[in-house]
């Protein structure tokens, strides 16, 4: 016998699959940078069908959804001309979405809510090119939101408890970073957030992530019902959004958080 068996088992056909972050559990949403985005206006607000799919988008094309990747099934959707966000071409930017003036955000086809005293992970890849006010990632309403409290301050505010990130290094405007936050250790309720940019020497001291700010202890519940906005037309985001992943029940391990940014630094449209 030419032990062919053997072989098979041995070889190629017990390959790791190569990791996505549907690779680690819960993962219930994923918006993908280039991915499932359509636009239903041009710039000035004629009807057109373009989506990333066919390759038709074109610069300020007003953005009515960005459907979920993979197996997810929630979609980020607008359909108030004034509020949707716009596709940019600039080689730096390609493939994300923007919010140049205020006011342009997503609504979720589908509330997350994370219960309390459960543990959960936020990745998102973003470049914020203003911060001449409060410019919210993600949230529900005025009680329950993520934003950027100022370049250097990250607020997390879950059922009206309020906690800051203070990193000590301003966050630049020109520059993207790949932000995740991570709730761990069920009741007791941990929150950290850490940080990686793309650009060397920037946000780019360790492979898992540099700390932003401390460590908190929030257990509450938190909603999140809209994407770049703290609430409808409330706190917008200002800048461009590449990436948005959430898991509900998973708090990403140190070798997770690396693969996560090592991923999505790969994923360039």
């Amino acid at each position: 016998m030419l032990g062919l068996g053997n072989s098979l088992v041995g070889g190629a056909a017990l390959e790791e699959a190569a990791f996505t972050p549907e690779s680690i559990s819960n993962i219930v949403l994923w918006l993908a940078v280039g991915t499932n985005i359509t636009a239903d206006e041009n710039s000035g607000g004629s009807g057109v069908t373009h989506s990333t799919d066919a390759g038709d988008m074109a610069d300020g094309d007003r953005v009515n959804a960005w459907n979920a990747a993979g197996d997810t099934s929630i979609n980020a959707v607008q359909t108030t001309t004034g509020d949707k966000p716009r596709w940019e071409t600039d080689a730096a930017d390609l493939g994300g979405v923007k919010s140049a003036g205020g006011n342009k955000y997503f609504n979720l086809s589908s509330n997350i809510t994370f219960d309390a005293n459960t543990d959960f992970t936020i990745v998102m890849r973003f470049k914020c090119t203003d911060f001449g006010g409060v410019r919210a990632l993600l949230g529900a309403d005025d009680a329950e939101f993520i934003r950027l409290n100022d370049a250097d301050t990250i607020r997390v505010k879950t059922d009206s408890t309020t906690s800051d990130f203070d990193s000590g290094t301003a966050l630049a405007t020109d520059k993207y970073i790949t932000a995740i936050i991570v709730r761990s250790d069920g009741s007791t309720g941990n929150i950290n957030i850490f940080v990686r940019g793309e650009d060397s020497s920037y946000f780019d001291g360790t492979a898992a992530g540099t700390a932003f700010g401390d460590e908190v202890q929030d257990t509450e519940e938190i909603v999140v019902s809209n994407i770049m906005s703290q609430a409808d037309d409330s706190a917008d985001f200002k800048g461009i959004v590449k990436d948005v992943i959430i898991y509900d029940g998973t708090a990403v391990t140190s070798g997770q958080r690396e693969q996560l940014f090592d991923y999505i630094e790969g994923q360039d449209y």
